[in-house]
């Protein structure tokens, strides 16, 4: 086991600096509609090498890392306002509010109904 973990290839000073700055683009852009050719893009380089580190790094790809940031934004704003869940999902970059309600129980295990039910109870 600590033998197949030491194989594991890890990415070069360079390619972890690459994966942070998609990164932090991912954190100032994911309002907008985002692909993975936009991120790499930014980077510089190609679609299949940033998903590749993005495994490498993240354990995901720049994708799914960029749904869970947006889930993660939608949750303070779930618990925080009053807006609809469709306002929630366009303001955080879903295109739909059924694609952002199906990323959202994926990631989260509950609706976003159900879990800004859970969360505006527990505050009363």
């Amino acid at each position: 086991m600590q033998a197949a973990l030491e194989r594991r290839r890890r990415l070069s000073d360079q390619a972890q600096m690459l994966v942070r700055k998609a990164m932090a683009y991912i954190h100032s852009h994911y309002t907008h509609p985002l692909t993975r050719q936009d991120i790499a893009h930014c980077v510089g380089m190609s679609e299949d090498y940033l998903t590749h580190c993005f495994r490498q790094e993240l354990g995901t790809t720049p994708v799914e890392y960029l749904n869970r940031y947006r889930v993660l934004q939608a949750r303070h704003l779930l618990a925080e306002s009053d807006k609809s869940i469709t306002n929630i999902a366009l303001e955080v970059g879903f295109s739909s509010s059924s694609y952002f309600s199906r990323v959202f129980r994926k990631e989260v295990g509950q609706s976003p109904e159900e879990y800004r039910r859970l969360k505006q109870s527990s505050v009363r």
